[in-house]
């Protein structure tokens, strides 16, 4: 595997990575309506929602770039330079490769997002409340969301390695 192949693939894990962290940030705008405690501050919560959808903004444009523009880093920081040996010794094509890297996130997601999808439900079916007026249920909905998402990673990594390799070309 030549250097540039190894840069290639370890920048589309981070950038896989961040877009998975990225998804935090819904819930968060859904939940800043229920800490205003009865009193619609209007400016206070175009503000928050503001700096939300910019922090949503700034991941898209990152992930993008560690995905889909991978050589670009590669140039601007000279990652593939200063190495004495042009190869590394990994008989792996880069596609299997991040396919192996896809599914392990997707067991990372789901490991972590079981727990506290299981701990939500419990407190949400404790408290014998409607779903509407629950006030933790946007985390509730986020982490059954991110349950699916870790198991479809899981079940398709090759698929999703297949799309990035045929986008990045």
């Amino acid at each position: 595997m030549l250097i540039n192949t190894f840069w290639k693939i370890f920048l589309k894990i981070i950038g896989l990575w961040i877009l998975f962290g990225a998804f935090s940030v819904i819930p968060q705008l859904s939940t800043t309506v229920s800490f205003m405690d009865g009193n619609l501050n209007v400016t206070a919560l175009i503000e928050i929602w503001g700096l939300l959808l910019l922090s949503l903004f700034l991941y898209f444009i990152v992930v993008r770039f560690f995905i889909f523009k991978t050589d670009w880093i590669i140039d601007r920081l000279k990652l593939d330079k200063n190495f004495k040996e042009e190869k590394i010794a990994i008989n792996y094509n880069a596609e299997t490769i991040l396919s192996i890297a896809i599914i392990v996130m997707g067991g990372l997601i789901l490991a972590e997002a079981l727990p506290s999808f299981i701990s939500r439900l419990y407190t949400f079916l404790i408290q014998k409340e409607q779903f509407k007026d629950y006030t933790a249920a946007p985390w509730l909905i986020y982490y059954f969301f991110k349950l699916i998402l870790g198991y479809i990673l899981l079940t398709n990594g090759k698929t999703f390695s297949e799309y990035i390799e045929r986008k990045s070309q």
